[in-house]
């Protein structure tokens, strides 16, 4: 196995489009490749970002991509890494590693007085591959304010353990708001084996499940949730790939996420 990096140009849209559509996705956001190029194309032209773009055996693999800043403090450059994602088929095989490398080495040789980050307090696996890199944990916290009121929240019909307010606080940290209503077109089922570390977060050995249905008066009811995109991601990852995320249109008329069977069963 050969892991090489390079810095993308205009020229590497086809191969980092998908990535970066998959690692939108994983925060929580509609796959959307024209709006990926698009933005890509954008801050590639504007020089408004760099992205270096890994590879194993010649396969698109990774990427990161930094945006440049200045710490009034240092009187420097410093260099914001914005985004680090490694497809699912190159993990473990230090990929991810290797980018975090190639990226201080870049913003070393540039002349800038460091790097930083932000993910969350409980992303164990980015955390140690970071302190591993020897990147250091600082003391202060990142504070955000969105001016995007119809991207700060997500709606998600949960029917399960998610209604939970004990399982809420343990993924999400807060108890989220939502509203009774019900998803038409699916049937309950039971998932009687669960991944462990979703056992261990609800308590419950014995999930809910649902399946697409063409039976009529077929409905599941269940709650409709407000979360923010990051929440939403975090909710992905406690169902895994027991479940898969759908878009669904429920008895309200709202449209929200739910998670249903990884593949379609005949009703």
């Amino acid at each position: 196995m050969t892991t090489t990096i390079r810095r993308a140009t205009l020229t590497d849209l086809d191969m980092l489009v998908p990535l970066f559509d998959a690692y939108r996705r994983f925060y929580g956001q509609p796959g959307d490749l024209p709006r990926a190029r698009g933005f890509l194309q954008q801050r590639l032209q504007q020089a408004e970002s760099t992205v270096l773009l890994a590879y194993v055996d010649e396969v698109p693999a990774g990427f990161v991509q930094l945006y440049p800043s200045f710490s009034s403090v240092r009187t420097a450059r410093v260099w914001i890494l914005n985004d680090l994602y490694v497809d699912p088929a190159a993990r473990r095989r230090g990929v991810a590693r290797a980018l975090l490398e190639t990226a201080e080495r870049f913003a070393r040789e540039g002349g800038a007085s460091g790097l930083m980050l932000e993910t969350s307090r409980d992303n164990a696996a980015a955390r140690a591959l970071y302190r591993e890199a020897g990147w250091h944990e600082e003391a202060t916290q990142w504070y955000a304010l969105s001016f995007d009121d119809a991207a700060a929240e997500e709606s998600l019909f949960v029917y399960g353990t998610l209604q939970d307010a004990q399982v809420q606080r343990r993924l999400f940290g807060r108890t989220l708001s939502g509203s009774a209503d019900a998803l038409p077109g699916y049937r309950l089922d039971w998932l009687e084996l669960r991944a462990p570390a979703a056992v261990a977060t609800s308590g419950i050995l014995r999930h809910p499940i649902i399946h697409a249905s063409s039976a009529n008066g077929d409905r599941v009811a269940g709650m409709r949730l407000q979360l923010s995109a990051v929440e939403l991601a975090h909710a992905d990852a406690y169902e895994g790939d027991d479940y898969r995320r759908v878009r669904v249109t429920l008895a309200s008329g709202a449209q929200a996420w739910a998670y249903a069977a990884p593949s379609p069963a005949s009703a």
